[in-house]
């Protein structure tokens, strides 16, 4: 677990900072060798430069785990004996008695005893075929199998054991999809997934190396005596069996899905930008779009307002400190109302309020109250009623302005 944990933080963090030091002094011995001045950062020249090297530091350091994690894997009973993984049943005993004779504890003393008694469970294991065929392919787990005793049973047992780890990991890619943000990069994870898992099935399920030389079919009933195929993991560690295979497999999985996490955003900036990165610049002009329209109409319906303040004073008895006329205002001027209102523009005000709260209350009415508000509203507008006092004092524009408001309300 802290393993992981370091390999994490190792990712996280080393290539960032390798990279930024690796470009460093790729610019100076440009500068010095070749006279070349480095590019100012954030430029996109520097840019470019800095996911070339990001994109060679990652590789490099995937390199580098992949051969610790190649030299890390234990030695497994055939190295232990010193034979081929395909040896049959006689080399094995041949082996392990030029072992005995040479590393035997009465030989070499107490500080041997150990790796004698190792070597020893180890032959005791490869000498049954079926703990063989279980051990090539789940590793020395096999011998605390003891409820198993077939190939049938070993095989059903190192499969369900193995379902747990891809259980786990299928798990883990589908929350790393839901809970984080969108990103094409798990397509490939899950691709990546999905090939390992089906090699991983291909190295339990094919015949393994040590059968090729079997007595006869009577002893392996259960396995598929048709001559192995030879994959690249064979070819490259010829003295490593199925389960090593698998669990080098595993941390390739892992190096890579990070390896991509990591590259891909950086060398493919353009290309990383999802759906909802889109979606989300979409929007938030949407929204400055609709902020510059709110803005514009709270200033036409401030000008509006002004205007019929303006109007509402001129229209009071002409005094010596009368303003302009409301033709001759600019929109400067409408936008703020007037300073000074005089005791009649008030009281028009107040009738205005006063009718605006009436008209309100008839329009939320239903029944009679309702039917005699649009029956009144038509005598208006059919001309067969009489002003008020206000419309009088207003004048026929003021009152135009009532009988399209009484018209706008009965619709």
């Amino acid at each position: 677990m802290s393993a992981a944990l370091l390999r994490i933080a190792g990712w996280s963090y080393l290539p960032d900072i390798a990279t930024r030091q690796a470009l460093s002094i790729i610019h100076q011995l440009s500068l010095k060798f070749f006279q070349t001045q480095p590019p100012p950062p954030h430029s996109p020249t520097y840019i470019q430069h800095y996911r070339y090297a990001y994109t060679a530091v990652v590789l490099c350091y995937l390199t580098y785990n992949f051969i610790d994690a190649s030299r890390g894997l234990p030695r497994n009973f055939y190295e232990l004996l010193g034979v081929e993984p395909h040896m049959d049943e006689g080399a094995l005993k041949a082996a392990f008695r030029a072992f005995a004779r040479k590393n035997h504890p009465d030989r070499v003393g107490p500080a041997g005893e150990a790796h004698f008694i190792a070597v020893r469970d180890a032959f005791e294991a490869l000498k049954d075929p079926v703990v063989r065929f279980a051990y090539d392919r789940f590793g020395p787990d096999v011998l605390r199998w003891k409820e198993c005793s077939t190939m049938k049973e070993y095989l059903r047992r190192g499969l369900v054991n193995s379902s747990m780890y891809h259980l786990m990991t299928g798990a883990g890619l589908v929350l790393f999809s839901v809970v984080g943000k969108p990103n094409p990069i798990a397509v490939w994870r899950y691709l990546l997934f999905i090939s390992m898992f089906a090699l991983e099935v291909y190295l339990i399920l094919s015949p393994s190396p040590s059968f090729i030389s079997a007595s006869g079919p009577s002893a392996y009933s259960f396995v598929d005596q048709a001559t192995p195929s030879t994959t690249l993991l064979d070819t490259l560690f010829p003295w490593r069996v199925g389960y090593q295979h698998i669990l080098f497999l595993h941390q390739i999985f892992f190096f890579v899905s990070v390896a991509l996490s990591r590259v891909a955003p950086v060398l493919f900036a353009g290309f990383m930008r999802v759906d909802g990165e889109v979606e989300e610049e979409a929007v938030r002009a949407m929204g400055e779009r609709i902020g510059e329209l709110i803005k514009g109409i709270e200033r036409e319906l401030s000008i509006m307002v002004n205007t019929e303040l303006h109007s509402i004073h001129q229209s009071s008895p002409p005094t010596s400190t009368s303003t302009l006329a409301p033709m001759s205002l600019t929109p400067t001027d409408l936008l703020k109302p007037p300073e000074h209102l005089d005791e009649f523009t008030m009281q028009a005000l107040m009738g205005e309020m006063e009718d605006i709260v009436i008209e309100n209350k008839l329009k939320s009415e239903v029944g009679p109250m309702r039917s005699a508000w649009d029956k009144a509203v038509a005598t208006s507008l059919g001309g067969e009623g009489k002003g008020s006092a206000l419309s009088d004092a207003l004048g026929a524009p003021t009152l135009e302005r009532r009988h399209g408001r009484a018209r706008s309300m009965s619709v």
